[in-house]
C-alpha cells in the first residue's frame, strides 16, 4: 500500500522472486488501514460487526424475565467492545460521529424491540432504559488516553512521528484531509505543543480527559431528537 499526496503512484515490490500486489486498503490486527488515511470503512465495518453481535443476542432482550438493568449492561460489556476495537486511531469526521450515535441508539431500539416505525424519539427510549450517550465519548475517552501514552514518548520515538512527523512535497489543492491530530485539539480546545505539555502530568491529564468525556457525553446544546 501507497500513502502518498499524488494519486495513482506505482511501485513494484518483490519478495521471494514475486511481485507484491498494490492495494488501496487492508486488514491488519482487526482493523482496516487505507491509503488515504480515510477511517470511515473501519468505523461501518466495526458498526456492522456490533449490530451482528447485538441482533445474535434477540432472545436475551426478548427474555422478560431479565431486568432491563441487567441487559443495558450487556450491551455496554459486549456491543461497546466489539465497536470501539481499535477506536485509538481513528480519525473522526462529521459523517462518521452521526454514524456513532446513530449504531447507539440502534443498539438501545434493538434491546427494547422498539421498530424506527413507532416514531419513538431517541430522547424516549434512553429515558425509558434511564441511560445517556456515552459511546461518542468511549472514543473521545480512547483516543485521549493514547495521546497522553504518545506524547510522554511511552509508545517510542516511532509513534510521535503521527503527530508531528511531515511529508515531503507540496500540498495539494483544495481542504487539506483531516488529521488524527486534528480529533484530539478540537476535542480539548488546544494546539498539539500545549497538549503535550499538558499530557506529562498523568493527573492533569487524566482530569482533562474525564472533562472531555464528559462535554461529549452531555453536550449544553444537543439538538432535539
Amino acid at each position: 500500500m501507497v500513502v502518498s499526496r499524488q494519486e495513482g503512484v506505482q511501485l513494484e515490490v518483490n519478495h521471494g522472486g514475486q511481485q507484491l500486489e498494490q492495494v488501496q486498503s487492508f486488514k491488519f490486527l482487526g482493523s482496516y488501514k487505507t491509503a488515504t488515511g480515510d477511517c470511515s470503512k473501519d468505523i461501518k465495518i466495526q458498526a456492522a460487526l456490533a449490530r451482528q453481535k447485538a441482533t445474535e443476542l434477540t432472545n436475551i432482550w426478548k427474555d422478560r424475565n431479565i431486568k432491563k438493568v441487567l441487559k443495558v449492561r450487556v450491551m455496554k460489556q459486549m456491543m461497546w467492545a466489539v465497536f470501539l476495537h481499535g477506536a485509538e486511531g481513528w480519525t473522526i469526521k462529521k459523517s462518521d460521529k452521526d454514524r456513532i450515535e446513530a449504531l447507539e441508539m440502534w443498539c438501545w431500539r434493538k434491546m427494547l424491540g422498539v421498530s424506527w416505525r413507532e416514531h419513538r424519539t431517541n430522547k424516549s427510549i434512553l429515558e425509558e432504559l434511564g441511560v445517556e450517550r456515552e459511546l461518542m465519548a468511549k472514543v473521545v475517552k480512547l483516543k485521549l488516553q493514547y495521546f497522553g501514552h504518545v506524547a510522554r514518548g511511552s509508545a517510542g520515538q516511532l509513534a510521535l512521528t503521527v503527530p508531528e512527523g511531515s511529508m515531503e512535497g507540496t500540498r495539494c489543492q483544495g481542504k487539506p484531509r483531516r488529521q488524527w491530530i486534528n480529533d484530539i485539539e478540537d476535542w480539548t480546545g488546544y494546539k498539539y505543543i500545549q497538549l503535550k505539555e499538558m499530557s506529562v502530568d498523568r493527573e492533569q491529564w487524566r482530569k482533562k480527559i474525564r472533562e472531555r468525556s464528559a462535554a461529549v457525553a452531555n453536550p449544553r446544546r444537543r439538538k432535539a431528537d
